[in-house]
Formats: C-alpha cells, structure tokens, sequence
C-alpha cells in the first residue's frame, strides 16, 4: 500500500539558532509506525555485533552458556594491553579498521543530524561502564520484539555507539600507538561456527589469541576514529559529561596520529580466505577524511590549530574540495568523500552553502541523475556485484544529511524510493532485512551470518534462525533488480551484510523517522543519573596522597591505571598518563597552585574523578 504523506523538512546542521521549514507531499511505502520498527530493528542489529564481553543479545541466547560471550581476551600479546570488545565486522568475527572507524561516524553523524529520529526502545547497557545490564529487559520479558524492551532513558543508537566508542578509546592510547585489526580471515573463515564456540578453538580456527594489529602507515582510519570520537563528546555530553570529556581526549590522540599520515591510506593486513587479496583495500583520497577530522575537531573545540588544518589541506578557491568519487565505487568505506563537505559546511557556517553545493553537484547529482537508476527506482550506480544495497542505503543517507542542512525537501522521494525497495516495497515484494516483513512476500531467511543462527555444527546446511533472533536487523548485501535475490547462505555477495551496510540504511531510517514519529529528547534522562551509576567510588579504586612535593595516584589492589589526565576548570590539560601501571605520580612544580579535576581510567573501563589541590 502507498501512502502519500506529508514530511515536514528542519534543518539541522544549525548556524545562529535558525530553523528553516518546508512542506512538501511525498510518497512512502510504509506507515511511520513501520518505518519505527525498522529503524528499531537496524539499530540493535550492533548490539548483535558485540565482541567482548558484551552482552551481545544474539550470543546471550547460546544453548551453552559456556558461549555466551565472545573474544574477552583479545590484548597486545607484547603489552598485555587490554583490546577487547568493539564490533565484529560482518558475518563473521573479525574487525578491520577500513570499515569499523568510517562506520561509528557515519552513525554519530547521523545522530546528531536527526536526533529527534533515534527512540529509546531498550535497555543498551549504557548507563554502566561494564555494559552488564544490556538487554536484560528482553532477558526479563523473553520476548525480543519491539515490544519486549524497557527504555533506559538514553537513545539506543547512542548506546550502541558507546560500546564502539569504548573500543577506540582502548585503541588509541597514546600518539604513536593505533589498534587497527583483529583476528585473522583464514583462520576465522576456517569454521562456521557462534564467536563464542570459535574463541575456544585453537588459533588456527580463529581462537585466541588473536592477531592483534596496530601502527599503520595510514591516516585515513586514526582520521575516522578522530572524527568518531569528537562527534560523539558532543552528543554524549547530556548523559555523561566526563565520558564526553574522555572521547576528546582520545579524539585528540587519533588526530595526532592521522596528521603526519594525512596521505597515506593502507589495505587491510588479513586477506581474503585463500587468497592474497586483502579484505578491505584502501581508501581512496585520504586526505578528505583527514579534513573531516579536522572540521570535526574545530566544531567541537573551536581550537585555531584545526582551523589552519582546514585551511592547509582543502584546495579550491573559497576552499572548497576538489575530489570526486570519479571513476571510484560509489559513497562506501572506500569513498567516503560525502561526508566531508557535511563536515565543513556544519564546522564553517560562513561557508556553509559553498560546501554544500559541492555535495549537491559532485555527488547527489550523480545518485540521482535517471541514467543511474534503474526500473525499480534504485539507485544503481556501480557495485553491483558484491553488497549493491549498501550503495543505495548511502546514496539516501547522503541526500537526507544535505536535506536536513539546506532544509529542503527535493530529495525526500528519492530517500524513500532507496529505502522502501531495501524493506520489500518492490517488484518481487523481497525484504532485504532479516525479520522485516511488513507486506511482503520474500523474507531472507538465510543470511550469510554466523552468529544468529546459534549453531557450532559447522555446517551451513539446514541451519534456521531460532525465534528469539528472528528480529536480527541485518540488511543483506541485496541486488539491485528483486526477482533475482538467491536466499542463500553461500552467496556471500548478496548474503552478506556488515556494520558499514547497516549505517547508511540508519541513518536514513532516522531521516524519515524524525519526520513521521519524532522522539521526545526532552525525556531521555540526564548528565548527573548516568554519571552517578558509572563512577566507581573512591575508597574502591584510587587513593590521592601529596608526597615530597608529587601528587600520587594509587590504584587499589587488583586494580591498574590505565589513563590519566589532569585538566584545570576551565578544560586546559596540564598533564597526562598512558599504560598500565599501578601509580601514577606527578609533579606539583609543572602548575601553578590551585584546584584541579583528574580523570583516572581504570583497567575494566571505569572511569573515576579526583579533584586534587596544589598547595
């Protein structure tokens, strides 16, 4: 059924506090209810991607609780540094960096572009650093539909993005050290099994320990983790303020890592099972994304440093970009050039319109152009092969971004037309997300995705997705005609999906979300709540002492620091620790007296505040 309704545009990257608006009728496929749910069921679908200790609410339904959990031991097998947790990268195990960093900021960017479109639906675990309580509302009600989840009072896309940012925070624990990959695609492609069953094989099966991965001659992942990190201070501060704090900090690392390597970009180290072709190649163009990174550390500091940085590497006159996708694939993890401009036009609102036309000639004319799509109004342009949809997804999360900057509602019937074919509004009525079948006659049932289905048989025959995962979220790779889908595990191609497939359809979904069944922001809960409940106390964790003119900071028994920093209160950092250590000492002779704020990261991940007085 179509329904023709109306869609009330607003934008979103804000200069001076204005809000623009226009009306305009388009034509969806869905009801807003329905588009809920689907967004609803895409954004738990990382929360199924959860490495570590999780909870991942796939892994939690294990018939073996021996397996519940997955890779907790990931670590620096020279340091002993702690690597555990982030995302698996698609249906199998691993994490490259090509794909994880460029995915936690297109869903940042999304999140902040069209907040009222993300509900609080569930309990993501986010309000405790340990994650613990993840998901125990659908433990609690066994029912793992949209209906079966309690609110927690935080976004639950924010708290998906938490447990990535968690990882990257751990991956960037000083200037000169960058985490980038885990596992091994020979060795984890070796088996079809749960993660949980594999990290108790051996290595040559994809056990632990895993090979671990850092120091790339690459700028373009620590540029990504960079942005990352610095969208996400911004839009985490309302629910903790020292977390935000902490993710500019690390911002902050990343980007100094990026800036000698702002040309570099390095394919990833694991190869395709097999083969010597690696799994994830380059990026295209790096110093784009490291532009980005720099609009993004400007926007949230407001520093002159990443000004400059803007100015240096941004040619053109009224430095504007000077890069298309030319002959490249279209906007992926490979070209991610769509998001830059965004960037600059919401960090420099003076040239806010120069760097959004750009957007509008050098890209969304192109998706859009009717020789670049196809009968069933996809946007078809390249990657037709290997995970088409992923494309389409990117090309509507591209215009709705450059809709909600300029206010206009132009693009809004191409946004529908990508997203409606990927839900099953197309010729062979085929929903391309695993659970989603709302009027629809197709429905994937065999994913090309380890996990969900919670077998260690080690077959890909007669595998079925137990009920309980029946709402997995995962958008396949898909085709771009529907009647030739092959619903078939083995057809990695189409099969498959991953975290950057899913991030464009997000984002999307949020657009139109927003729209039709905003969220009430004013009642998700406060800084002060969720600080309180993730702070551990100090008679637990670190004890302050003033000796022979140091300040020493120690942890308690069986606990290690892992960070430290001390800022004055206005935010300027005087002084800063990375690694493992049990004390931390500092002199009182390298600042001025007065009070100051430490911030100590403790081995597990609780964060801890201090404030500590110079006499």
């Amino acid at each position: 059924m179509i329904r023709r309704i109306a869609i009330l545009t607003t934008f979103i990257c804000v200069t001076a506090g204005q809000t623009l608006s226009f009306a305009q009728e388009a034509q969806g496929a869905f009801s807003a209810e329905q588009y809920k749910k689907a967004l609803w069921m895409v954004t738990r679908f990382y929360g199924g991607q959860r490495s570590g200790s999780g909870p991942n609410w796939i892994l939690m339904g294990h018939p073996n609780t021996a397996y519940r959990t997955a890779f907790t031991n990931d670590r620096d097998s020279v340091t002993g540094h702690d690597l555990s947790g982030g995302w698996f990268d698609c249906g199998d195990n691993m994490k490259f960096g090509q794909t994880f960093f460029f995915t936690v900021y297109k869903l940042a960017t999304a999140y902040e572009a069209f907040p009222t479109g993300f509900h609080d639906l569930y309990n993501g675990g986010a309000a405790r650093s340990d994650f613990r309580d993840a998901y125990s509302d659908y433990l609690a009600s066994n029912d793992w539909s949209i209906t079966g989840g309690v609110p927690n009072g935080i976004p639950d896309l924010l708290e998906e993005l938490k447990y990535a940012a968690d990882w990257i925070i751990k991956a960037t624990p000083d200037e000169n050290t960058f985490y980038f990959e885990k596992g091994y695609a020979p060795y984890d492609h070796s088996t079809w099994v749960t993660g949980g069953f594999m990290s108790t094989r051996p290595v040559t099966s994809g056990g632990e320990p895993r090979p671990i991965r850092k120091n790339p001659d690459d700028g373009v992942m620590a540029s990504f983790a960079a942005a990352a990190l610095s969208t996400m201070s911004r839009i985490y501060r309302k629910y903790d303020a020292a977390y935000a704090d902490l993710c500019l900090e690390h911002a902050k690392i990343a980007y100094a890592y990026a800036k000698p390597r702002k040309d570099l970009a390095v394919n990833s180290v694991s190869p395709h099972s097999g083969t010597t072709t690696p799994c994830y190649t380059a990026t295209k163009y790096p110093v784009t994304v490291f532009i980005a990174a720099a609009a993004e550390m400007y926007r949230t500091t407001g520093e002159q440093t990443y000004r400059d940085d803007i100015n240096e590497n941004t040619p053109g006159a009224g430095g504007t970009l000077d890069w298309t996708h030319n002959h490249w694939w279209a906007f992926n993890y490979e070209n991610p050039n769509d998001l830059t401009p965004y960037a600059l036009a919401c960090a420099l609102p003076s040239a806010k319109n120069t760097h959004l036309q750009y957007m509008k000639t050098s890209f969304l004319d192109r998706y859009t152009n009717p020789s670049n799509i196809n009968v069933e109004k996809v946007s078809a342009i390249e990657g037709t092969e290997w995970g088409a949809l992923r494309y389409a997804a990117n090309h509507a999360f591209s215009a709705a971004i450059y809709s909600a900057a300029t206010g206009t509602s132009d693009y809004d019937q191409f946004i529908y037309d990508q997203i409606d074919y990927i839900l099953g509004a197309n010729e062979a009525k085929q929903s391309f997300v695993v659970g989603f079948c709302e009027e629809c006659e197709k429905e994937v049932r065999q994913p090309h995705h380890a996990n969900v289905y919670l077998s260690d048989a080690n077959t890909i025959n007669s595998v079925t997705i137990p009920e309980r995962n029946r709402y997995h979220g995962l958008m396949v790779g898909g085709t771009h005609r529907s009647g030739v889908f092959p619903d078939n595990i083995g057809s990695y191609q189409t099969a498959e999906g991953g975290s950057d497939y899913n991030a464009g359809l997000v984002g999307a979904l949020a657009y139109i979300v927003s729209k039709l069944a905003p969220a009430d922001t004013n009642s998700f809960t406060s800084t002060q709540k969720n600080l309180t409940r993730r702070t551990v106390s100090k008679n637990q964790s670190v004890f302050v002492s003033n000796k022979n003119k140091m300040v020493v900071f120690s942890a308690a028994q069986g606990r290690t620091i892992e960070r430290l920093s001390i800022h004055t209160l206005s935010g300027r950092q005087v002084f800063k620790h990375n690694g493992s250590i049990s004390e931390v000492r500092w002199k009182e002779s390298t600042a001025p007296r007065g009070l100051y704020l430490a911030r100590i990261t403790l081995n597990g991940g609780a964060v801890v505040q201090r404030n500590v007085l110079l006499k």
